[in-house]
């Protein structure tokens, strides 16, 4: 009985040592997802101005090298459209590939034909 009563007490040790160490890896996992999630967010407010003064630049480049300014802005703003169009019709043309799990569904489906109770006459 002395045996049962140390091998449980030994079990439960190790679980409760196992769930504090769990415990210990979450808590950095947490850390890093949180530092991680700052420096993204971050990065996704400066990129968006980064290219504006990127295209602002590249306007001016065109001005100085002898294009009127109305002129500059112009050629700025259809290579934008270009990039936009371009973009459009590829996240178009990846849109089409998606569909749902078929394979998923239909391996599901004979899963629970299999387990489904079966009506047996009496």
């Amino acid at each position: 009985m002395d045996l049962v009563t140390k091998t449980v007490s030994d079990a439960k040790r190790l679980a409760k040592a196992q769930l504090a160490l769990a415990q210990a890896e979450m808590q950095v996992s947490r850390d890093a997802m949180t530092s991680a999630t700052i420096l993204g967010l971050v990065a996704l407010i400066s990129a968006p101005l980064v290219l504006l003064f990127l295209l602002f630049t590249l306007v001016y480049v065109l001005v100085q090298l002898g294009l009127q300014t109305w002129a500059a802005f112009g050629i700025v703003t259809l290579l934008l459209l270009t990039v936009t169009v371009i973009t459009a019709l590829l996240a178009g043309q990846q849109a089409r590939k998606i569909k749902g799990p078929t394979l998923a569904m239909r391996e599901l489906t004979k899963t629970q034909e299999a387990f489904a109770p079966t009506d047996t006459p009496s």
